[in-house]
């Protein structure tokens, strides 16, 4: 059985099957065509190893911080695929992931800047926006990249949630949420 990996929370998507050992992916810039590829490239990456959605048995999404629609498509993906195959799905936030994919276990911090701030997560532990990192200058700066495999992995030690509750963490709060 495979874990399908889903991350839409910048320009690159990246969709993955997992199955404990072998890793099959595909990787997809896209500025703003998330919703023109992400769904036929699960169809893609299925169909080329000889797989169909039954073969899924969990869901692994990012939920943010990230681009507002990217998000949207990703996890309304993930909620449909989730709740229709009736299979788990885990959230895992983008700083969190980013943190676990780096290979240094010292004092690190993963960053995501906004126009007015910065969304940080410190050693994995609690996530915050603050506006000024300046304090932050004795932790490094992970890179922005994700490792999928190590984030499947750490996603074992995570509860599942309720396809209904997944929720994004946006970047920029919509007009009508201020």
């Amino acid at each position: 059985m495979y874990t399908l990996f889903l991350d839409t929370h910048g320009s690159e998507i990246i969709v993955s099957l997992f199955d404990g050992d072998r890793l099959f992916q595909k990787r997809q810039e896209s500025e703003y065509s998330h919703a023109k590829f992400l769904c036929p490239m699960i169809d893609s990456l299925l169909k080329e190893n000889n797989l169909t959605v039954k073969n899924i048995n969990e869901i692994v999404v990012i939920n943010g911080p990230g681009s507002f629609t990217g998000l949207r498509i990703g996890l309304s993906v993930a909620k449909v695929m989730a709740y229709s195959l009736n299979i788990p799905i885990k959230v895992i936030s983008t700083l969190k992931a980013c943190l676990i994919s780096d290979e240094i276990d010292d004092k690190k911090m993963a960053v995501i800047e906004d126009n007015k701030g910065y969304y940080i997560c410190i050693n994995g532990l609690d996530e915050k926006y603050v506006e000024d990192i300046s304090s932050y200058n004795d932790y490094r700066v992970v890179p922005e990249k994700i490792d999928v495999r190590k984030v499947i992995n750490y996603s074992k030690n995570i509860e599942t949630v309720n396809s209904h509750l997944v929720r994004a963490n946006y970047v920029k709060l919509i007009e009508a949420e201020k």
